[in-house]
């Protein structure tokens, strides 16, 4: 099995009905992130998962100008994967285009995909982003450092479902304690 399908299967494992039931009960919670974390070798492959108002500040198309700059600008902020996720400098890893799914987004300016998902008018929608690293030294791996609450303030924390070489696990993050450890 190549790296692509085998990081692929490891995201997928995260469907078993307690992790699908824990995200259906937390399905939509403002100032909470939810992140997938696979880690096969020297790939590494990022979910996130938060709602408009986290990252945007408003759950609906742009009324006007300012708020369409808005929207960029979280667009811009989200496929930033420098800003958001640093690696141990000794691993050595560069990432590949990000895959941002906006609801009823229309235009793909600053990223590289955009689904048209929903209505525009649904009362609460959420923005997942896709990121997928390529580590050269993937043994020098240690930790992934999240910059998402600098860049998102109103984000208090984040959900996280890992797995990597010491198996599956959940962890949270926050402002203060950003650092995912990946070998104990």
């Amino acid at each position: 099995m190549t790296v692509r399908p085998l990081c692929a299967a490891l995201l997928a494992a995260f469907a078993v009905p307690s992790f699908v039931a824990a995200q259906a009960q937390h399905a939509h919670v403002h100032g909470q992130a939810f992140v997938d974390v696979a880690v096969d070798g020297g790939q590494v492959e990022i979910q996130l998962r938060a709602t408009a108002q986290d990252l945007v500040g408003f759950e609906r198309k742009p009324a006007n100008p300012e708020e369409e700059a808005r929207v960029s600008a979280a667009r811009k902020a989200v496929l930033d994967h420098a800003r958001l996720w640093r690696f141990s400098v000794a691993a050595r890893c560069v990432a590949e285009g990000p895959v941002l799914e906006v609801p009823g987004a229309g235009d793909a300016h600053d990223h590289d995909h955009d689904h048209e998902g929903h209505d525009d008018h649904v009362a609460h929608s959420d923005w997942t982003v896709r990121y997928r690293f390529r580590c050269s030294a993937p043994e020098a791996l240690r930790a992934i450092e999240s910059g998402m609450f600098a860049v998102f303030p109103s984000l208090q924390s984040a959900t996280v479902q890992v797995i990597d070489a010491t198996g599956a696990r959940e962890e949270t993050l926050t402002a203060s304690a950003n650092r995912l450890v990946l070998v104990r």
